[in-house]
């Protein structure tokens, strides 16, 4: 039984002889300050949307489009659709999906990234074992957290968050020849038991066993 308090960031399903594995979550990476605390996904879409916006706006006024309040409606129109589109497409979340397929006995891991994807085809001959570790960051760059944090404070989002000593858990298949490819990656909320993050490492191992 799972355990409910737990953090699931993933979907996992069986179709017939293929186990399918799919999350956003597979970088054990320490938190960009800057990134974390100002360069959000949203913050991000908004600049590019005011920069297309900006841009068009000028090839409104060299094209002399007029009454002036059309320029403005479409300017809104088109910040509207930049923004949702940048939010959607180019600033989207990466994944991964696994696929466990025994009718070709091989694993199928796709990368998608914001224009193109990579595939790799592994034969589970070629996979020793799927390992559980962990992974730990400990904060460098104090003057820049406390700078973030500072600005963060001043717009009613504090952060302390960004000077904690970060922990993953990763869930990789170790392959033969000694390499590994995590496929997923949880972080651990404060070293709190239910704070661990939910791991389809049984799911995974039994599919392959049976």
């Amino acid at each position: 039984m799972k355990d409910t308090n737990k953090q699931i960031n993933y979907q996992i399903k069986t179709e017939d002889d293929r186990l399918i594995f799919t999350t956003s979550s597979f970088l054990a990476e320490k938190t960009s300050v800057l990134h974390s605390g100002v360069y959000t996904r949203e913050f991000s879409s908004m600049l590019f949307a005011s920069a297309v916006s900006i841009f068009f706006y000028m090839g409104l006024i060299t094209a002399n489009i007029n009454p002036v309040f059309f320029r403005y409606i479409l300017i809104v129109l088109v910040f509207v659709a930049g923004f949702l589109a940048a939010n959607k497409f180019i600033f989207k979340d990466k994944k991964i999906e696994v696929i466990l397929d025994k009718s070709i006995k091989t694993a199928i891991i796709t990368r998608f990234g914001i224009i193109s994807k990579k595939k790799e085809n592994i034969p589970f001959e070629n996979i020793g074992s799927v390992e559980l570790r962990t992974r730990k960051f400990t904060p460098e760059n104090i003057d820049g957290i406390k700078f973030v944090q500072q600005i963060s404070a001043q717009h009613g989002s504090a952060m302390p968050e960004l000077s904690e000593e970060e922990e993953f858990i990763t869930l990789s298949l170790t392959l033969t020849d000694g390499s590994d490819r995590v496929i997923y990656a949880g972080k651990i909320d404060g070293g709190k038991v239910n704070g661990e993050p939910s791991i389809p490492v049984n799911e995974i191992k039994s599919f392959l066993n049976k």
